[in-house]
């Protein structure tokens, strides 16, 4: 089975760090990161992604723009958005046009476990079993 894509777009090391270690509890994902606008707008115009996880405000762009991006190239794309207390406004626009929720950083992190949880089950992106294989000659 091939792993579901998923692009971390975060410039900041703390946040980047805590999101890796919420990802490794998520398996069937194979993780791009990126930290700079034109790295990120480069990645969503090459290929699909089935989740995006952006920043709300990085240098020289916003994650409007990459949440746009991503549900171009494929219209199933799971935005999520990673918002200071300070930008809850941007945060709730993301929501409205297409993103499927936000979270608070750094205090509410967390929270995108069960995000990730519930967009797997529903989209069908959970990892699967593998089946085991019995031998016809036992």
């Amino acid at each position: 089975m091939s792993k579901k894509q998923l692009l971390l777009i975060e410039d900041e090391g703390y946040v980047i760090d805590r999101v890796n270690g919420i990802l490794k509890e998520f398996p069937q994902f194979e993780v791009t990161a990126c930290t700079e606008a034109g790295q990120a707008r480069e990645l969503l115009g090459s290929r699909p992604f089935d989740i995006v996880i952006t920043c709300i405000y990085l240098r020289g762009a916003s994650g409007l723009e990459f949440s746009f991006k991503a549900r171009e190239k494929n219209p199933d794309t799971c935005v999520i958005v990673l918002a200071g207390l300070d930008a809850l406004e941007m945060a709730n626009k993301a929501v409205k046009e297409g993103a499927l929720d936000f979270v608070i950083k750094p205090a509410a992190l967390e929270r995108l476990t069960n995000i990730l949880k519930m967009v797997t089950l529903v989209r069908g992106l959970a990892a699967k079993p593998e089946k085991k294989r019995t031998d016809p000659a036992a």
